[in-house]
């Protein structure tokens, strides 16, 4: 009888410690299709989950619109987010995670240059304003928010707006579903890096120094190579 209470107490302990032990993690994002999928598929979601592994590691999704993401994360209400520019309001991985191409998408018949947008209205996904729209459109004076690159891709085919502004590869996924894909043409402006971004606490210091250092072990075991390939990207380092 003492030996099974002995056990039996040891067990709970053993139960206990490993409680304590995890770690959570508040992670704030918006849907991007093949990143961060509902069903939990994704380029996004499986390096998360390979960088903070359970059972180690709780971590707690929660989907908002991109700019409440942002938001929560400088205020701390989330720990992370990703991917983003970087900002001294932010703890940033060490490494980018991704170089985006930013493009400009309108139709072959406008014949529309960058440099030739007077009277012209623009279109950017929301939140991106700052990253992909003026920043790389000077002399762009108008422009239009819009949910993600398939709304955007409708108002241009409806002829509602001139151009859209955004991330290539995002801009190609609503592209491939489209019948009418033939008639429009895509301008690359340039590209800007992306990196997984923490709240500036304590906790958020302490997931960035882990992010950095199971990413770059992933680096040296190959693994995260294969999950560039896996989503056709292309591995910045």
């Amino acid at each position: 009888m003492k030996f099974s209470l002995c056990s039996c107490l040891l067990f709970c302990g053993f139960i206990s410690f490993h409680s304590v032990a995890q770690t959570s993690i508040k992670w704030g994002t918006d849907y991007w299709q093949d990143y961060t999928n509902y069903d939990g598929s994704g380029f996004y979601n499986e390096l998360v989950h390979k960088i903070f592994p359970e059972p180690e590691y709780i971590v707690d999704i929660h989907y908002y619109p991109w700019k409440r993401s942002v938001k929560n994360v400088l205020q701390g209400n989330i720990d992370m987010t990703g991917a983003m520019h970087k900002t001294e309001m932010l703890y940033h991985s060490e490494r980018p995670v991704l170089i985006e191409t930013v493009v400009m998408v309108s139709r072959i018949q406008d014949t529309l240059t960058r440099d030739s947008f007077d009277n012209k209205l623009g279109a950017y996904r929301s939140g991106y304003e700052d990253m992909v729209f003026y920043p790389y459109l000077e002399k762009a004076t108008m422009g239009l928010e819009v949910e993600d690159s398939y709304k955007g891709l409708t108002l241009l085919a409806m002829k509602k707006i001139d151009f859209y502004v955004g991330a290539d590869s995002l801009v190609q996924l609503a592209l491939n579903e489209r019948d009418d894909r033939a008639e429009y043409e895509i301008s690359e402006l340039g590209s800007f890096k992306l990196y997984w971004s923490f709240a500036l606490t304590e906790h958020g210091l302490a997931l960035k120094t882990a992010f950095d250092e199971r990413l770059e072990a992933l680096r040296e075991q190959g693994v995260l190579a294969q999950l560039y390939q896996k989503y056709n990207l292309i591995m910045p380092f």
